[in-house]
């Protein structure tokens, strides 16, 4: 971490490009001008998000609809619209955790949301919550993986099943955190033509600020709401603290020189 560091304040002056460069850059799908129908049980196009009514539930004025988006043909999202009943307005607050979209441990803090009239929308990234590869992961170099339980030893920074997705998505040149925000344009696109939303707010708890900032810088139209406590945590001070251990679908090449 030292050498890691110490190269860090050699080249530190180069530039980088920003977070939305690269996105838009080599990879990008072309998600903003996706079609959006009604899934009809076939596979879409690769540049089509279909959508899938999967069921809700009423739990006294609020109402949770369920949803899957099939999209790039193969993957789908699972998503959530929590609203009040008879909330007239579309403004929609998008909420993401740690492990994806909010569960009933998150409800105290929806319930927030909903008083202060958002819509909201919560949906899992691929690779998380709903959509996580279903096995784990043995390895010889860290023996104390097999002590966890099913869940933190998917996203262990080091050995975790997460973490070969996303060294992976480094071979195939489009890092997983860009496939993240992917996932986020995904959403607020089918917000905007299935839930007719009007306006567009993104908000995440605090381990996740990183890419929820990510997100709202690079998404036109989408506005990060900050929350009591919020700090920006930046891959140049994972750098500067020597941190070993960190989420490991924060790991972007070059993105300790992003500024």
């Amino acid at each position: 971490m030292d050498l890691i560091r110490d190269y860090f304040h050699e080249h530190g002056v180069q530039s980088a490009p920003s977070i939305s460069q690269l996105y838009y850059g080599n990879g990008y799908a072309g998600i903003s001008s996706w079609d959006t129908n009604k899934y009809d049980g076939i596979a879409p196009a690769e540049d089509t998000i279909s959508w899938e009514y999967a069921g809700g539930s009423q739990f006294g004025d609020v109402s949770i609809d369920r949803y899957r988006l099939h999209h790039s043909r193969y993957l789908e999202m699972p998503l959530l619209h929590i609203h009040r009943t008879n909330n007239p307005h579309r403004r929609m607050l998008l909420w993401f955790g740690k492990d994806g979209k909010a569960t009933a441990g998150n409800w105290p803090q929806l319930v927030k949301f909903l008083d202060a009239g958002f819509d909201i929308v919560t949906f899992d990234f691929r690779g998380l919550g709903e959509p996580r590869m279903p096995y784990k992961a043995v390895s010889e170099d860290d023996p104390s993986l097999a002590q966890l339980d099913f869940d933190h030893a998917y996203v262990n920074p080091i050995s975790g099943v997460l973490a070969d997705y996303v060294y992976n998505s480094l071979l195939t040149g489009r890092p997983y955190f860009l496939q993240m925000i992917e996932d986020a344009e995904i959403t607020a696109r089918f917000c905007r033509t299935e839930l007719h939303a009007t306006d567009l707010v993104l908000t995440s708890d605090r381990e996740d600020y990183i890419l929820a900032d990510a997100i709202a810088t690079t998404l036109p139209g989408i506005e990060l709401l900050p929350q009591p406590g919020d700090k920006l945590i930046r891959w140049s001070d994972f750098v500067e603290q020597r941190r070993e251990l960190w989420p490991i679908q924060y790991l972007l090449p070059g993105g300790a020189f992003i500024h």
